[in-house]
């Protein structure tokens, strides 16, 4: 851990991934990419509001933002509290942590179970500006105290891969009576 507070951290991480001001909340979309190919995602309001909570979710896990960075950050996420009434990011959270499930599947189940016995920045009861004044290290014995919570890794596993494959199944059906349509 660190003595940088989390918001000089925040700013180092939007610097080193070139994420822009803020980590882009002014932008109209946010890009997913996959390898050489980019998706635009709507910034919506309750992301851009909200996005500054699962950079410091990076921050306090060490994850990156590869994919089984990112993987690993959802699965923590969940497990430690999840997104409240924020439908978005809980979506998004899910589609990722499935993403792990089906490539990463150990390093989301150990993500997940260190999640157990924390909070997340949603779920601390802290306000953005008290966010950023803690430091590091100070912010993450903050989240680190919890007791274990009872989610069930498998069920949140398994919820998370029928999120992720679902685009592809709808995509597949719709091909498949396209198909019969025309035929």
């Amino acid at each position: 851990m660190t003595s940088l507070t989390v918001k000089q951290a925040i700013l180092d991480f939007y610097d080193t991934h070139d994420f822009g001001e803020e980590g882009g909340i002014n932008d109209r979309f946010a890009w997913i990419k996959f390898g050489f190919i980019s998706i635009p995602i709507p910034n919506i309001q309750s992301r851009s509001r909200n996005i500054y909570m699962h950079d410091v979710s990076h921050i306090i896990t060490g994850n990156d933002t590869t994919w089984k960075g990112e993987s690993a950050v959802s699965a923590w996420e969940i497990a430690s509290g999840g997104w409240g009434k924020f439908w978005f990011p809980w979506l998004l959270t899910l589609w990722a942590m499935g993403l792990g499930v089906v490539f990463y599947p150990m390093t989301v189940l150990k993500s997940f179970k260190r999640g157990l016995t924390m909070r997340n920045a949603q779920t601390c009861g802290l306000s953005k500006a008290q966010i950023f004044e803690y430091t590091i290290t100070d912010l993450h014995l903050l989240l680190s105290d919890r007791t274990s919570t009872q989610k069930s890794p498998m069920l949140w596993m398994m919820i998370s891969f029928i999120i992720f494959i679902s685009p592809f199944v709808m995509g597949i059906l719709s091909v498949f009576i396209i198909m019969n349509l025309f035929s």
